[in-house]
């Protein structure tokens, strides 16, 4: 049994559940320390009355972003195939290093694992900012889950732009990789506006609609 991270709908959003890129402040993650809990991945994927907590890391370099195409065998089918600017997974119980950890640490520990799992990067080289949320529930896979949102800066990395997509390229869960214009993004999240005429994630969608990689907005330096 794979144990993840997840709170339930009621005390994530007591209210009304705001829908797309939410700003750092929407969410106050220390008030919600104490509904945190894990449980069963293969129960959680199909109940709706829970959300999944997934660090999602968008890697940036000199105003571009790196995008990537989801291998069409993909361990989350809904996804397999679909472009994305973002890197990421649940949050398990290796990422906690003691019963009392604060949430924020947990979150931080969960990203820089998935960053060096899912792209092979050091992340001791890579500064991470958290710059808002994602929260959808217009597809099945985004309502069974809640996005905490990381910009990961390239810029100190050592290596060329090629360099870097070889790196990321070689582990499990891209197809392919390349570097786009953050400026673009805008005009290439539609169906079907991707690269090769694919289409891009509903979460990625909602990151680049919201600014997620914008330089400078909601807190990232």
């Amino acid at each position: 049994m794979r144990a993840i991270l997840v709170i339930h709908r009621q005390h994530l959003f007591p209210g009304l559940s705001p829908q797309g890129f939410l700003t750092p402040d929407a969410v106050d993650l220390d008030s919600l320390s104490p509904h945190l809990f894990f449980a069963e991945r293969e129960y959680m994927e199909h109940c709706s009355h829970y959300k999944q907590i997934i660090p999602y890391l968008v890697l940036t370099r000199e105003n571009r972003v790196l995008v990537y195409q989801r291998r069409k065998k993909h361990t989350e089918q809904r996804l397999g195939g679909l472009w994305s600017v973002g890197f990421g997974g649940h949050i398990e119980p290796l990422d906690r290093e003691d019963r009392d950890v604060e949430v924020h640490g947990l979150m931080r520990a969960s990203a820089l694992r998935e960053l060096n799992e899912e792209t092979g990067l050091d992340p001791a080289s890579t500064p991470l900012a958290a710059v808002g949320y994602i929260n959808s529930d217009r597809e099945d896979v985004s309502s069974v889950h809640f996005g905490v949102v990381y910009q990961v800066s390239l810029d100190a990395v050592d290596g060329s732009d090629e360099d870097i997509l070889a790196t990321v390229t070689a582990q499990a869960e891209p197809h392919q990789a390349r570097w786009l214009p953050a400026a673009d993004l805008p005009d290439l999240v539609g169906p079907g506006r991707g690269p090769d005429g694919g289409t891009f994630e509903d979460w990625s969608r909602i990151a680049v609609e919201g600014g997620a990689m914008a330089s400078g907005r909601y807190g990232v330096a």
